[in-house]
């Protein structure tokens, strides 16, 4: 398969590169100041009309031209965003809005993974989004991960940069019927991949 990933230098975009290439994909990479912007239509266009799926890893970057660009080649595209979309476990309020997981220093990182997502919902482009859990952080390779969809998961709602980008690929490769979902690390419940 043939995989663009925009963000692929940052935290999570380089381990789903690292992923890709590790399972046979050919990777093509787009990063700020390396030749790629995600917001030149033109060169999107250009990045997407090759390829056969598409990961957007950027935080606080505009989806809409990856979508369109995605849209008009007709390519598929994972949105790795942040876990504010999520509704929390103990009530029928979202992330973003409960201060145990978004003290105010971090609300307007939040707030623009809530935006990323409303972009994606109001896009006719062929889209998932993935809230990572609460936390996210380089670690181990293991190869497990839970699945869940738009409710955060508890215990732990943690998963590596790495188990991460195996959810990406797993859900690459074999999609699954959600639009948002929401991976952690294996605890209580089944374990996925």
């Amino acid at each position: 398969m043939k995989i663009a990933v925009v963000g692929a230098s940052g935290m999570v975009g380089s381990r789903v590169v690292a992923e890709a290439v590790r399972r046979g994909h050919d990777v093509t990479g787009v990063s700020r100041g390396a030749g790629g912007d995600a917001t030149d239509r033109e060169l999107m266009d250009g990045v997407l009309s090759g390829v056969d799926s598409a990961v957007v890893a950027t935080t606080g970057v505009t989806s809409t031209v990856v979508l369109d660009a995605a849209f008009a080649t007709r390519t598929r595209v994972i949105v790795v965003g942040g876990a504010a979309p999520l509704r929390t476990p103990d009530g029928p309020g979202l992330v973003l809005d409960d201060e145990r997981y978004v003290p105010a220093h971090i609300r307007p990182v939040a707030e623009a993974s809530m935006r990323q997502l409303e972009e994606c919902r109001a896009h006719q482009a062929e889209w998932v989004y993935l809230s990572p859990p609460a936390l996210l952080e380089p670690g181990d390779r293991t190869g497990s991960y839970r699945r869940g969809t738009d409710e955060l998961l508890t215990g732990p709602s943690a998963i590596s940069a790495e188990d991460l980008a195996v959810a990406v690929l797993d859900e690459l490769e074999s999609p699954g019927a959600d639009r948002h979902f929401t991976v952690a690390s294996p605890g209580p419940g089944p374990a996925a991949g």
